[in-house]
């Protein structure tokens, strides 16, 4: 088998999809965080996975009919402990900035989310062709992602010290523990996407097409996603109150545009389209699915700090970390070739 030169760019192309989720952030006007996470959640965990359902399986109310319940409730289970870690992914934002948590969390998240479904189900062979470069792969992006980490914090401290940005109550004591659970429950996805393997097979034998068939996976791991943070939203929001925001309204004085729920309905769309193009990658890199969480992981680090250097969050560091960045670009890079010509080897028969 050549190269999977078109299941890495389905795969970069979802990864991109998730690096810019979140800049029509930067749209929203008089709104609270929770109510721009709230809409975005909505779309991209709740309707869009409804939707696509109802669209591209064939037959749903069968399939759904015959599948197994407990592949349901465990993709729905694993699926509510990815939303808690998206929680304390946000919440560690607050204490130890983006650079470091993207780098921290999405690393971890790399490493486990390849481990992970394999040891869940007792499928995990580390003796199949290109293992050892595709962990190798694995490794050298972890590395990668840390000195992203290292230079993004770099880049902080410096912008901080010209007055660029708003200082930040720096906390890793607090952060640092955060990272770790937001990377662990967020490697948690792939296994609710994983164990709803069962009823994805149901819907392919329907006549369901397989690169949108990852849509009936989504209808159990992301409404499970959807209804761990719900309470917790709304909680939040009432104890601000700012629930009046849920329905275009502004909590102060200022208000509140209704553009703002089209702009967190956009970002949902964007996290939704990731999972899309993950889809249509998977079923091309071959019997190797284990490397499309990793690679899909690496490269999201790799666009988001491309999507930041293209806006210019780095035009005014010193010349030392712009170096250190370019360094890391380039680590990713060669992770993403190194898993990539693994998955290659993974396909060549075994010789006896």
């Amino acid at each position: 088998m050549i190269f999977p030169i078109l299941g890495i760019l389905l795969h970069a192309i979802g990864a991109l999809a998730a690096a810019i989720c979140f800049t029509p952030q930067h749209k929203i006007r008089n709104w609270s965080y929770e109510s721009f996470w709230f809409w975005m959640c909505l779309s991209s965990w709740l309707l869009l996975p409804v939707i696509g359902s109802i669209i591209f399986i064939p037959n749903l109310s069968e399939v759904l009919a015959i599948s197994p319940q407990d592949a349901m409730w465990k993709s729905f289970g694993f699926g509510a402990a990815y939303g808690l870690g998206g929680m304390a992914f946000g919440f560690a934002i607050r204490y130890i900035g983006y650079s470091l948590t993207y780098a921290l969390a999405i690393g971890l998240s790399a490493m486990l989310g390849f481990f992970l479904p394999p040891l869940i189900t007792g499928t995990l062979n580390l003796s199949q062709p290109g293992s050892n470069t595709i962990i190798a792969g694995m490794v050298v992006g972890f590395l990668g992602t840390l000195l992203c980490g290292f230079a993004g914090r770099r880049k902080e401290v410096e912008l901080q010290a010209f007055g660029k940005t708003h200082d930040t109550v720096f906390k890793p004591s607090i952060g640092i523990p955060l990272c770790v659970i937001a990377g662990v429950l967020s490697s948690v996805y792939s296994v609710a996407l994983e164990t709803a393997g069962p009823i994805a097979a149901i819907a392919l034998k329907k006549g369901a097409n397989p690169d949108f068939v990852i849509n009936i996976n989504f209808l159990f791991a992301s409404t499970g996603a959807f209804c761990c943070i719900l309470p917790i939203t709304l909680w939040k929001l009432y104890k601000a109150g700012n629930l009046r925001e849920l329905i275009g309204g502004s909590a102060n004085a200022q208000p509140a545009l209704m553009s703002n729920i089209f702009w967190s309905g956009i970002a949902g769309l964007l996290w939704y389209l990731q999972f899309i193009f993950y889809g249509m990658g998977a079923n091309r890199m071959g019997k190797a699915s284990s490397v499309d969480w990793p690679l899909h992981m690496i490269m999201l680090i790799l666009f988001s700090t491309i999507v930041a250097i293209i806006r210019k969050e780095w035009t005014s560091s010193s010349a030392s970390t712009k170096y250190l960045i370019t360094i890391a670009i380039g680590i990713l890079l060669f992770a993403v070739i190194m898993i990539g010509y693994g998955n290659q080897l993974n396909q060549v028969p075994a010789t006896h």
